[in-house]
């Protein structure tokens, strides 16, 4: 079987752990990993033309339309070497994204981690975040009493996004805009579904060993 870099995108509901499987799979099979959300707010906080626009509709609590996240993402894209392999957190979110990233970029793998939404709902609910790095944890793992940071010792707290009535809202998003990529990948012969209810070493031993299987160079 020849070998090939791993160009990837990574789905999932809120809570299933995708960010923390694509920087693990990204140190693993050394490719970039390239997360939207990351690059949106770069462009804004570096007040570039695109940032601006993407102010506007963060401003009034609005999605950015396909057209400008798209343009965002090439702009990233054209930045790196395609052939070296990549991994994508956060993008395409639909289908009509999915279909733009076709045409400039060609993906291997769509993977697919996938919760129920009551395991959503209770790993976002009992998140902490350190104020200070950013590091993430969840209040099954944390002494009833600790209130600061395992690794650095700044404040926990928890998001102001992490409340009920809006994850709901947001699950609902997903399974209305982000899920539809699952038939989508699934007749482009390269989705791979993964179970994300199991823990995080588990869930990543598996990834490995079926990304493998199907023929990806590993580091």
């Amino acid at each position: 079987m020849s070998r090939k870099r791993l160009r990837a995108v990574l789905f999932g509901p809120q809570g299933c752990g995708k960010g923390t499987q694509g920087q693990l799979l990204s140190e693993r099979f050394d490719v970039p990993l390239i997360g939207a959300g990351d690059l949106m707010r770069q462009e804004m906080a570096e007040q570039t033309s695109l940032g601006r626009l993407i102010k506007e509709y963060v401003d009034q609590g609005m999605l950015a339309p396909d057209e400008l996240v798209n343009a965002i993402i090439q702009k990233q894209m054209k930045a790196i070497d395609l052939e070296r392999g990549f991994i994508l957190d956060g993008y395409p979110r639909n289908v009509e994204q999915a279909a733009s990233l076709d045409r400039f970029a060609k993906i291997g793998l769509a993977i697919q981690i996938k919760i129920s939404d009551a395991e959503a709902l209770r790993r976002l609910l009992g998140r902490r975040q350190c104020q200070e790095c950013r590091s993430i944890f969840h209040v099954d793992q944390l002494v009833s009493a600790a209130k600061a940071c395992a690794l650095c010792g700044g404040k926990l707290i928890k998001r102001g996004d992490d409340e009920e009535q809006t994850i709901m809202s947001r699950l609902a998003v997903y399974h209305f805009m982000t899920e539809p990529m699952t038939t989508y990948y699934r007749q482009r012969g390269v989705l791979l579904c993964v179970n994300g209810e199991q823990s995080i070493a588990e869930l990543f031993h598996e990834l490995v060993k079926k990304i493998i299987k199907l023929g990806f160079v590993i580091s």
